[in-house]
């Protein structure tokens, strides 16, 4: 990470995590719902959130406009420095932005209209109507920062499930989420790995997960009409290679 960042000229700061072999029972219990999680989270997931709630902290008491969270095994596209030399593309109503394309693979997103003007070529940015996962890379403002930690109930969902899934997300459509299209980060699990992927491939195989998963689908139809309604569409979304 440190060396992707120097390439592109990108000023960071690496921020301890929570451990999940060490990480405070009472620590965890205080944001953590300890049992009857919506969606299975294991005790690495939970320190993920922890620690992301710890960076919202600091973003609202040092007064940082906005911020871009990065965890340690993501892949850049070089175009992603161009979004943090300024802020003047980013909406004032948009207070969360996913720069990430979780999995290899492309799919597909409801998204709204193009809004504003990027800093560079072939990006867009677009509001976010549909489920999408992944908290490995996304700018959130201070403002989002400030309603997630007034907002937020004791936590039973991992924290990219709190950010990007309107199907079960509580805050999802007070945040006003987009995402950047193509994407221009993505976890480089080929090469790094992650701690999380035990509890991943736990819920995948889970019938009952699967099914409640497809119930949220179901019920969010609603409200998709009406975004498709207003001019939202199913479109493509994919990583930007790095050297492209």
């Amino acid at each position: 990470m440190a060396a992707q960042l120097r390439d592109i000229g990108l000023d960071w700061e690496r921020i301890a995590a929570y451990d999940m072999q060490s990480v405070d029972d009472a620590l965890l219990a205080r944001e953590i719902a300890a049992q009857d999680h919506i969606i299975g989270m294991g005790r690495g997931s939970q320190c993920c959130a922890l620690t992301n709630f710890d960076i919202y902290r600091r973003i609202v008491s040092e007064n940082i406009p906005a911020a871009l969270i990065l965890q340690d095994d993501v892949e850049l596209s070089p175009k992603i420095a161009s979004f943090l030399e300024r802020l003047d593309w980013l909406p004032k109503d948009i207070d969360l932005v996913q720069f990430e394309k979780y999995g290899r693979r492309a799919s597909r997103r409801l998204l709204g209209p193009a809004l504003g003007t990027m800093p560079v070529d072939g990006a867009s940015l677009h509001q976010l109507y549909s489920r999408t996962a992944g908290a490995a890379c996304y700018l959130i403002t201070k403002q989002g920062a400030e309603r997630i930690l007034a907002e937020k109930p004791l936590l039973n969902m991992p924290i990219d499930h709190l950010l990007f899934s309107p199907n079960v997300s509580p805050l999802f459509d007070r945040l006003n989420v987009a995402v950047v299209c193509p994407a221009l980060a993505r976890q480089n699990e080929d090469e790094f790995g992650s701690d999380l992927d035990s509890e991943r491939q736990k819920r995948r195989k889970d019938l009952n997960v699967r099914l409640r998963r497809l119930w949220r689908e179901i019920n969010r139809i609603p409200h998709q009409l009406v975004a498709m309604i207003k001019g939202a569409r199913w479109r493509n979304f994919s990583y930007q290679d790095r050297d492209k």
